[in-house]
């Protein structure tokens, strides 16, 4: 995933733009604002997993669901907005991956795709949960499979959201939009928008979902957690693309799945092509595959529909 690099001193910036409250007076004629549910105030946890401190926060009642958020993310990176859906019929364990945002890590780097997986198992064990679904994108989807593959006894269903299946086995990334999204000079709006579709309603669709953030961090709602460090970062592309790019174990342990698995995407994804997600879900057994309007964070353009899937889903037999 893309870093939302900054984006706390953005907010701070955004919020003196008079653009801004334009755009906010036209959400809420659209509907579009935060719904009353979101009101609750975040309580942030720690739990000691495998010599990190983990921050958690937990919402919403049903069966527990986490959430494995990806690269340069954190647990405020999720959209409000899709979080208020998915609280309605689950209860979401949000948290930090090691290192970034409020979660600590250790002196050496033992930041891999397994060892997060390790990490997100060890929470479901630390909060005393049996089984539960998860709900992963894009890094974090890399992490969810390891995490059904690794420690299937935990897992109930998965859904997997803008997925890569690693090695020789994925579609790369088209290299100029590698390098556009790894260019420091780009603004934070700039590297926002990659994870939108390339088109007006692209552009559209980014600051709809950038002012729930806003709104939702001016309200306490979400965290104030945005910050992952440069070390974290480095660790997470190490992960996510030296040690991922040389995995060809994973794809190959996706025929062995048993739980249900949801791979979806979104049509215009220039991050993670969309072709990954077909490769996946041809390899695991009897998996949904479903595809969205949006780019890499389709999750959030098309937050509702995605939510519509997910109960389906969940509740099928």
């Amino acid at each position: 995933m893309k870093p939302i690099a900054k984006i706390s001193h953005f907010f701070n910036v955004a919020f003196m733009r008079g653009i801004y409250l334009a755009i906010a007076t036209l959400f809420i004629s659209l509907s579009l604002s935060i719904p009353a549910q979101a009101q609750e105030k975040p309580e942030i946890k720690y739990a000691p997993v495998n010599g990190v401190k983990l921050a958690y926060y937990l919402k919403g009642k049903g069966d527990p669901m986490i959430l494995i958020m990806g690269y340069a993310g954190t647990l405020s990176a999720w959209d409000p907005a899709l979080l208020d859906e998915l609280s309605k019929n689950n209860q979401l364990i949000i948290f930090d991956n090691r290192g970034a945002g409020l979660s600590t890590d250790t002196k050496e780097n033992n930041t891999t795709i397994p060892q997060m997986a390790d990490d997100a198992a060890g929470l479901v064990k630390a909060l005393g949960f049996k089984k539960v679904n998860i709900f992963s994108w894009s890094m974090g989807a890399r992490i969810g499979q390891q995490l059904v593959i690794r420690h299937p006894e935990l897992i109930n269903k998965a859904i997997l959201c803008a997925p890569n299946p690693g090695g020789k086995y994925q579609i790369a990334i088209n290299k100029k939009v590698g390098e556009e999204l790894n260019n420091p000079s780009l603004s934070p709006m700039e590297n926002f928008e990659l994870l939108f579709p390339v088109t007006p309603e692209g552009k559209a669709a980014a600051k709809v979902v950038y002012e729930r953030w806003a709104a939702a961090k001016a309200a306490g709602t979400i965290p104030d957690d945005f910050i992952v460090s440069k070390e974290t970062k480095a660790r997470q592309v190490r992960a996510r693309i030296t040690l991922w790019d040389a995995d060809n174990q994973n794809y190959k342990d996706l025929k062995n799945i048993k739980v249900p698995v949801l791979v979806a995407d979104g049509r215009e994804d220039i991050i993670d092509n969309p072709k990954n997600s077909v490769v996946i879900a041809n390899q695991i057994p009897f998996a949904w595959l479903a595809f969205y309007e949006g780019g890499h964070a389709f999750l959030f353009q098309s937050y509702k529909k995605l939510s519509e899937t997910v109960n389906v889903f969940l509740q099928k037999d």
